[in-house]
């Protein structure tokens, strides 16, 4: 990811789940070469109230 996420003004705790789909695919294709654009990612945040 090429730019800075900021996810607050002030220093608060962070939970994160993150999801890839796509490893199978690049597994098989990265024995013929480098594949781009083939994964794709859902990366969640929420502020942690504990």
């Amino acid at each position: 990811m090429p730019a800075y996420v900021q996810l607050s003004d002030h220093s608060a705790g962070w939970r994160v789940r993150a999801h890839c789909r796509g490893r199978d695919e690049v597994r098989r294709l990265a024995r013929e070469g480098v594949p781009e654009g083939v994964e794709r990612y859902l990366v969640q945040f929420w502020p942690d109230d504990t």
